[in-house]
């Protein structure tokens, strides 16, 4: 946990949740998130994590919830197999999510309201891997969630903490 950057008055402070992919049997373990991006996320966090992670039962399946403080000019980007990239970062208290092609539309029908208010936008962009993504600008307000449902894996979503 960082306690410095929680005290960071420009950073965004957001509660990241991730569908729970680990399995068990018996000795064995398998965590099919870790397989696709190919790191454990709460390794890929750590830096902005100021909080421990916790796991929450919801209406789409249990999930992960990694609280985080993101400092202006700082966020993650991971790469996705066969997808592209997905990420986040801080511009100077604006988040701007990167999705990969294949999520643009299920983002841009979340965000729906908040486009047509003017308060997020949207552009195409070369992402880091070289692959062409969308970056979504979007002002937080507090209390404000976001999040894609999974299925039975749960969701993938923002919360304004």
């Amino acid at each position: 946990m960082n306690a410095a950057l929680a005290r960071d008055p420009t950073a965004l402070r957001v509660n990241l949740t991730a569908p729970t992919t680990t399995v068990r049997l018996g000795p064995f373990e398998f965590d099919g998130l870790k397989a696709l991006i190919g790191m454990d996320l709460a390794d890929a966090l750590a830096p902005m994590m100021i909080g421990p992670r916790v796991q929450r039962t919801g209406p789409n399946g249990v999930v992960d919830v990694y609280p985080l403080a993101i400092p202006d000019g700082e966020g993650l980007s991971i790469p996705v197999k066969f997808a592209g990239e997905v990420g986040f970062y801080n511009r100077r208290s604006v988040l701007i999510l990167v999705i990969p092609p294949a999520l643009v539309e299920v983002i841009a029908a979340q965000l729906a309201a908040e486009i047509a208010a003017g308060q997020a936008d949207a552009r195409l962009w070369t992402g880091a891997t070289g692959v062409k993504v969308t970056e979504f600008a979007l002002r937080l307000r507090p209390g404000m969630r976001k999040a894609v449902p999974l299925g039975r894996f749960g969701e993938l979503g923002l919360e304004a903490a």
